[in-house]
């Protein structure tokens, strides 16, 4: 008994480490090139190679941009070709990302834009600042270890609509100030770093605010909602894969590896050993009354992270504020991968509801 008591704890300390102990090392390169000809490129078939869309090949020194599945058998997949940057052969192992572009704004889209310093209260943040013209500003949050080019999905229809755009960064971001205790706190410190950048927007001509938030980006937005004085400045939310929901993550994670629900237990507490943990202020849906804006959230049917159940939950409790698109075939936050148009085509409809022409474009067409 003791035995297994140790190694619970053992197992328990170990993946708490995966919530809140930063990791900014590569997306392993697992998967092998088999052949490349002209513009294609056949990969190993699994999961990931076969899910439909654009990603990215990524290995140490290069990179490569995949779209549409040409063909496929019991072994590999045919994918086209769209890009290269290095040397990419056959024999290589390569990471498969849902980060289709890569570099800043204007290395990957041609958009320029200012590196701006977001002075937050542990110090200054770097933030990608893309101009534009209204005065309802979006400000773009990145999930748990990974950088604002996550964001550059969404710039052409933020620009098209308009919109100044910042990518920001926040504590424990390469770049960006530690947290004081080293670890990540799930949203619950964070939000003030987004707090800092909407200050900043708020302060350079931004008269609303709209909010978008990846995975851990999604908890860091909604404790902002439910926790900042610059809330109702707030005209509406984007969230991709939300993690609206902590608990019920680690309860997923359980089940995911053949165990049941209640072996998070220990995880949880294992997690509240190291960092002050509010668990029901992280469980977004118990607060339904601090969400009366617009929401759209896109969630991947196959997340094998956040469970879709918790958007589905929460869009139950808001009925009339959220509206949730399920994405077929979308793993984590691979929503815009898997059908790019269709999902600027919706996100372009919501900030037609919800961004309003500026007080100079009124003054222009009145």
């Amino acid at each position: 008994m003791l035995i297994v008591l140790a190694v619970v704890v053992a197992l328990s300390w170990h993946f708490s480490s995966t919530a809140v102990v930063p990791d900014h090392s590569p997306w392993p390169e697992d998967v092998r090139v088999e052949a490349r000809s002209g513009d294609r490129v056949v990969l190993e078939r699994d999961e990931e190679t076969e899910r439909p869309g654009l990603y990215a090949l990524v290995w140490q020194g290069g990179q490569a941009r995949v779209g549409a599945v040409l063909a496929s058998d019991g072994a590999s997949v045919t994918r086209r070709l769209l890009s290269v940057r290095g040397y990419l052969a056959a024999g290589m192992e390569v990471a498969v990302e849902s980060k289709f572009n890569a570099g800043d704004p204007r290395q990957a889209l041609g958009f320029p834009y200012e590196q701006v310093p977001v002075r937050g209260e542990l110090g200054p943040m770097p933030a990608w600042l893309v101009d534009g013209r209204e005065d309802t500003w979006a400000i773009v949050v990145h999930g748990i270890n990974a950088t604002p080019d996550d964001g550059l999905r969404l710039l052409p229809t933020l620009r098209r609509a308009g919109m100044s755009a910042m990518l920001i960064t926040y504590r424990e971001d390469l770049g960006a100030p530690a947290s004081p205790d080293g670890y990540h706190h799930m949203g619950q410190t964070e939000w003030r770093d987004l707090e800092a950048a909407a200050r900043y927007a708020l302060r350079h001509g931004a008269r609303r605010l709209v909010l978008a938030g990846y995975s851990m980006g999604g908890s860091i937005v909604a404790q902002f909602i439910q926790n900042s004085r610059l809330a109702p400045r707030v005209a509406g939310l984007v969230l991709d894969a939300p993690a609206l929901d902590w608990p019920a993550i680690f309860e997923y994670g359980a089940e995911e590896m053949g165990l049941p629900a209640f072996a998070a237990w220990p995880l949880e507490r294992a997690i509240g050993a190291r960092i002050e943990v509010d668990w029901d202020a992280v469980d977004a849906a118990k607060h339904p009354d601090a969400f009366q804006l617009p929401i759209l959230i896109f969630h991947g049917i196959d997340d094998d992270l956040v469970p879709i159940s918790i958007s589905e939950e929460f869009a139950a409790e808001l009925p009339a504020r959220v509206t949730l698109y399920r994405v077929p075939r979308a793993d984590h936050t691979q929503s815009w991968n898997v059908n790019p148009r269709l999902y600027e085509r919706r996100l372009e409809a919501f900030l037609e509801r919800v961004v309003p022409p500026s007080s100079a474009q009124q003054s222009n067409t009145g």
